[in-house]
């Protein structure tokens, strides 16, 4: 990844937009001067300085864009003249203050050391006993301050000019929080994996493969990144054995597991996943080979080339072969692999037996189950029951003669049986009142629904004697307008023959009764609906 002087100027101003930009505000200026004399005139200022430092050396370190080549290394900071120089700020030089936030960073271990941090076998979570940390004050505390009254020993490093401490502090530092981060991630990749031995060994690369693009999102982990990660897992963390070329998971309580290492058992397991790997691998290629045999045998028969063609068939012919002994080869050891595998299992399983019984055995020979100190026990026990018994009945026997003493009256049983009856009779009575009550509520309710139930149907057969009274009034109207019309026909027709007159006279006297039956039937449509709606409304 290139980090070139530009690229890096656009990465500080867009990450910190409120420090970084032109011209430089007071606040870039106080952090890049000698902040090393804050520490005892401001220490609030001095602390708010060294936390805008750690955040902004984390943001480097994490995003890759230290000063080549060191731009690959994600959680480990290289504080080198390279990087001090590509912080340098128009109108403000370089961070002079550096050497005083590494020092600061390093005591309170946000950054440890590489050298420090890959070689120590003490873990950095160790703490040192109260005892030692209150003799290292009683006695340190007067020892130091009899020396930094010399004149060649200083009392806190504050002689030190910022150029010096630059060039005592500056390295190669671990980012423990990145590191941390890193950490997480790969243990919750591998719970994520199907449980199993097998699944628990790796080697370095495939280790480095399995996890590198992982561990850190948006990120590749270099090798170093790699030593410092399994670093932390092993010493800090305790969830990896590393031997050689082997790296093995553990549980961090398993101490025997830990202890144990990497046994001749999980290096066979790991050179059966290697040679296996490495068989796959061999069998994509062959598989590539055929593939391509084959694209060439049809290339050459369609130019006519018979005889290049049955070169390459022969070819392919062999490359099946190897193929098939491959297959053979891969499905045998994946076999004897899952049989490892389960071996494995039932070792474990064995062990939580053997576990089992040694427990029970151990609470069994508690000297409280022997059949002495159990039978010793119940008859103790039985005892101090009828002994409780005795206390009670001499109570409840001193009790009644201070209430016969004090005059109290004695319950005569049958008063007692009569009052009891009472009490069961006025229970039954309440219980059948609330029947009762439950009884007259459910049968108000189903005539209030038969009642609702009834004017439903009575509303239904009003609508339906509407809709046919309605049709018989259109029937009645249209027979009267034919009758009209007919009546108009008959009065406007010329003069008929006279020896006909009595048939108009007769046709005219029918069509009036006609229309008088048709006024008659309407005039009882309309009454009887008058009726229907007054007993409704009494209804």
């Amino acid at each position: 990844m290139s980090t070139d002087s530009s690229s890096f100027t656009t990465f500080l101003t867009t990450t910190f937009p409120t420090e970084y930009k032109s011209p430089a505000p007071p606040r870039l200026q106080s952090l890049y001067s000698d902040i090393s004399r804050q520490k005892q005139s401001n220490p609030e200022g001095f602390q708010s300085s060294i936390g805008w430092w750690t955040n902004a050396l984390e943001t480097v370190v994490r995003r890759g864009k230290q000063p080549q080549p060191q731009a690959e290394d994600y959680v480990v900071l290289h504080a080198t003249d390279k990087l001090a120089e590509a912080l340098r700020w128009e109108k403000v030089g370089r961070p002079i203050g550096l050497g005083a936030v590494l020092e600061e960073l390093a005591a309170n271990k946000t950054l440890i050391a590489l050298p420090t941090f890959l070689k120590s076998a003490v873990s950095i979570h160790y703490q040192p006993s109260l005892a030692y940390r209150v003799a290292a004050f009683v006695v340190g505390r007067p020892l130091w301050w009899a020396l930094s009254q010399l004149p060649f020993v200083a009392d806190d490093g504050s002689s030190l000019t910022s150029e010096q401490r630059w060039k005592n502090f500056k390295g190669d530092y671990v980012v423990l929080s990145i590191v941390k981060q890193a950490a997480d991630a790969i243990i919750a990749r591998q719970k994520s994996k199907p449980p199993g031995f097998t699944e628990s060994l790796y080697t370095r690369q495939s280790f480095q493969e399995e996890f590198e693009s992982t561990a850190l999102k948006g990120a590749t982990l270099s090798q170093l990144d790699l030593d410092v990660v399994l670093k932390y897992l092993e010493r800090d963390v305790r969830v990896v054995v590393v031997e050689k070329n082997a790296v093995k998971f553990v549980d961090p309580a398993d101490a025997e597991a830990i202890a144990e290492g990497i046994t001749e058992v999980d290096y066979g397991v790991l050179e059966m996943k290697t040679t296996l790997q490495r068989l796959g691998e061999q069998i994509s290629e062959i598989e590539r080979q055929i593939q391509e045999r084959l694209d060439k045998i049809g290339e050459h028969l369609k130019r006519g080339s018979k005889t290049i063609a049955l070169s390459y068939l022969r070819s392919k012919k062999q490359l099946e072969e190897l193929l098939a002994k491959r297959l053979n080869s891969q499905e045998t050891l994946q076999t004897v692999l899952n049989k490892i595998e389960s071996a494995a299992t039932e070792v474990e399983i064995m062990k939580a037996y053997d576990t089992s019984a040694r427990t029970l055995r151990a609470v069994l020979q508690n000297p409280l189950l022997q059949q002495e100190s159990i039978e010793a026990t119940m008859e103790r026990m039985s005892d101090v029951l009828a002994d409780h018994k005795e206390i009670e009945d001499a109570i409840k026997l001193g009790n009644d003669l201070a209430a016969s003493s004090a005059g109290a009256p004695e319950a005569d049983d049958e008063e007692l049986k009569d009052e009891l009856e009472m009490l069961i009779e006025e229970q039954r009575k309440e219980e059948e009142e609330e029947k009762e009550k439950e009884r007259v509520r459910l049968e108000e309710k189903r005539k209030a629904e038969e009642k609702e139930r009834r004017v439903r149907e009575e509303a239904e057969r009003k609508r339906e004697r509407e809709r046919k009274a309605k049709e018989e009034a259109e029937v009645s109207r249209r027979e009267e307008e034919e009758v009209r019309r007919k009546l108009e026909e008959v009065h406007v027709s010329p003069a008929a023959d006279p020896r006909k007159d009595w048939e108009k006279r007769y046709d005219e006297a029918q069509v009036e009764k006609t229309a008088q039956a048709l006024r008659d039937r309407e005039a009882e449509l309309k009454t009887r609906e008058r009726w229907e709606k007054e007993r409704v409304a009494e209804t």
